[in-house]
């Protein structure tokens, strides 16, 4: 939850720096640019399990 509130502020102020600088047509590029850095940290944070085929395949015979 903080990390959403951290998010929210950092882009309203980057957003009214935008603005306050009188290039409004560059919000939207800034916009999506904190997306993908969003989504590029939230691929680094989510776990990742390795399973061969043949322990899914065993797991899924055994459920």
């Amino acid at each position: 939850m903080g990390a959403f509130n951290l998010g929210a502020a950092a882009g309203s102020v980057i957003g009214s720096a935008i603005v306050a600088a009188g290039a409004l047509r560059w919000t939207g590029l800034a916009g999506a640019v904190l997306s993908l850095i969003g989504l590029a940290l939230t691929y680094l944070v989510l776990p990742r399990t390795r399973t061969s085929a043949k322990d899914a395949a065993h797991e899924a015979s055994v459920t």
